[in-house]
Order: structure tokens, then C-alpha cells, then sequence
């Protein structure tokens, strides 16, 4: 069955919508928490900019990684649905299958997140009314992302021409 580019391509402005209208709901809702709540959640800790930065990059990453699903199933290959984070944490039995979470890798990333978190929010509040911080901070807010949308086109025109 071949799927309308267009309804995926409306459905793929919100992030998980694509992978729900994709018939993916575990990898969909997981996608669509993620990017609800990543801002909220550094916002707490004053830093609602990068909560905004990391939403911008899950945006993008759900946006392509559900048309090379689309691409896939419309291919006739078998997609399973797995977790849009979480997919990399299993550990594996000798044959490959994949057994439960290993929830070593989840404590070390949940141990550099608040690590980095706490480190944003320390230089938040130490330097928050020093002139040069707040120059720099407003100068990341307006540059980062179209910035960073720029190389990633580069990048990936020179992969194209490899």
C-alpha cells in the first residue's frame, strides 16, 4: 500500500504524529512526550533556550527518520514499533534478540543530563546580569539555529556527492 506523501508530510509537522499516522504508536507517543516536554522541563532550571534548541533538533530528526520509515514500509519492509529513545538500550542475547532495557545506559545518561543541566543553571544564575553573558545568550538565541541549519545543508551535500 502505498502511502499519500502528502498526508505524511502534514502529519510529520508535529513530531510522533508521523510515525502514529504510520501505524507506529509506541515510537509516536514517545516522540511527541519528548518534544512537549523538553522545554518545559529546562525551563525549571532557567534555560528554556536550550530547551528550545533541543526541541528544534528532535523536530528534525523525527521529521526525516519518519519519511525513511514511510520509505521503508512502502518498500514492503517490515518496521517494527520501537521506542523513538530508548531503541538503543536494549542489551542483546548472543543470538541478537534484543532483551529488556538495560538500565545501566539509562542511569549514565540521566547522570551527564543532570550534570549538564546543573552546569547550565550555575551559569544561568552566576552570570545572569553580567553584560557580556547576556549579550552572548541573546546572540545564541538569534544564531544558533539558522546557523546550524546551514551546515547541516552543507553537510548534506557533500555526503550526497560521496
Amino acid at each position: 500500500m502505498r502511502r499519500n506523501s502528502l498526508s505524511t508530510f502534514i502529519s510529520t509537522l508535529i513530531p510522533g504524529v508521523g510515525y502514529m499516522y504510520l501505524g507506529l504508536y509506541r515510537k509516536g507517543l514517545e516522540a511527541l512526550a519528548l518534544f512537549l516536554l523538553v522545554k518545559p522541563v529546562f525551563s525549571i532550571f532557567g534555560l528554556g533556550a536550550i530547551g528550545s534548541i533541543l526541541q528544534f533538533f528532535i523536530w528534525i530528526y523525527a521529521f526525516v527518520d519518519t519519511f525513511k520509515t514511510a520509505s521503508l514500509l512502502d518498500s514492503g519492509k517490515y518496521v517494527e514499533d520501537d521506542y523513538f529513545i530508548f531503541n538503543g538500550f536494549y542489551s542483546r542475547d548472543s543470538y541478537g534478540n534484543k532483551k529488556n532495557i538495560d538500565i545501566r545506559y539509562l542511569i549514565n545518561i540521566l547522570a551527564i543530563l543532570l550534570i549538564l543541566a546543573g552546569v547550565f543553571s550555575i551559569v544561568n544564575k552566576a552570570f545572569g546580569t553580567n553584560e557580556l553573558y547576556i549579550m552572548v545568550k541573546s546572540f545564541v538565541k538569534q544564531y544558533f539555529i539558522p546557523v546550524v541549519m546551514v551546515l547541516g545543508g552543507f553537510y548534506l551535500l557533500l555526503q550526497n556527492r560521496r
